[in-house]
């Protein structure tokens, strides 16, 4: 877990050296996942051990995390929300739990635009983009389709990446508060609209 945070902070070190302005981020854990290790491992000893163990870890890979990319005010980090149909913020599932104003944090939802059975939920998920049977690259080049969170952030990730490469003075909460500016709101859906954003990039740029 030691390690793990210094890796963190590792990576966004070289993320600002090499003047990186979006991260993807699919990928995440939860404190659940730690605890389920150790007991299929058989380590931990009691459950009540074995819970305060995993809490210990849990923190110092979490604390490591939030530091890396607080650390980065500069770079916009986009977190897939993940898989498991909960709630973000009560399972403690990182990093799409966080809520900083360099980050945000994506649904998924199929293509008619209803929120797929799968994702996670929760006040920390800001936007919602199709994470249902998407074409994906696989090495060796094959295309495949394949359905989650991962699918959906990286569609995110290219939108604010086309808002930087339009106006490389944003910042990421400008970026952010565009791409939040060009959702379509439906329930909690909160589905990003990639032509309306711009849209409104275009217009503030035209005004400057």
């Amino acid at each position: 877990a030691k390690k793990d945070a210094a890796a963190y902070l590792s990576a966004a070190d070289y993320f600002k050296r090499a003047g990186v302005r979006v991260v993807n981020m699919s990928w995440g854990g939860s404190l659940k996942d730690v605890e389920d290790a150790l007991e299929a491992n058989g380590a931990g000893g009691t459950a009540e051990e074995r819970k305060k163990l995993a809490r210990q870890i849990f923190d110092i890979g979490r604390d490591g995390l939030l530091a890396a990319l607080k650390s980065a005010p500069n770079i916009l980090f986009v977190a897939a929300a993940g898989n498991s149909d909960n709630n973000v913020k009560f399972d403690e599932f990182i990093p799409s739990s966080f809520q900083l104003p360099n980050m945000i944090t994506v649904g998924a939802v199929d293509q008619a635009g209803e929120e797929t059975s799968f994702s996670s939920f929760g006040p920390m998920v800001n936007v919602h983009a199709n994470g249902f049977e998407v074409s994906s690259y696989i090495p060796g080049g094959q295309l495949l389709k394949f359905s989650g969170t991962s699918m959906a952030a990286p569609q995110v990730t290219n939108l604010a990446a086309k808002l930087f490469a339009l106006d490389p003075a944003l910042t990421p909460e400008t970026a952010k508060n565009l791409i939040l500016a060009g959702c379509v709101k439906n329930g909690r859906v909160n589905l990003v609209n990639e032509t309306k954003s711009v849209a409104l990039l275009q217009k503030q740029i035209a005004t400057k």
